[in-house]
């Protein structure tokens, strides 16, 4: 079953093209990997929209952060 808006997630798998954004970027996906995080939406290209702000706003700046995924890089997670 594929996620939708609202479900929890697990980010399980580093991207291999996390590697060609820029340290920071990467610095954010690498923390992320292995947290649960709710999907706020899926965007035109079919990648997953997952808020990470309560992990990365304090700690990386910005606010309301996200990240943006396929889903085959992601497990639900079951309430």
């Amino acid at each position: 079953m594929k996620p939708k808006p609202g479900d929890l997630v697990r980010f399980e798998i580093l991207p291999d093209w996390v590697s060609k954004l820029p340290i920071e970027s990467q610095r954010v996906f690498r923390y992320c990997l292995g947290r649960t995080y709710t999907v706020d939406e899926i965007d035109q290209n079919g990648l997953l929209v997952l808020d990470v702000s309560k992990d990365i706003d304090k700690l990386f700046g910005g606010f309301m952060n996200d990240i943006r995924v396929e889903p085959e890089f992601v497990t639900q997670v079951r309430v």
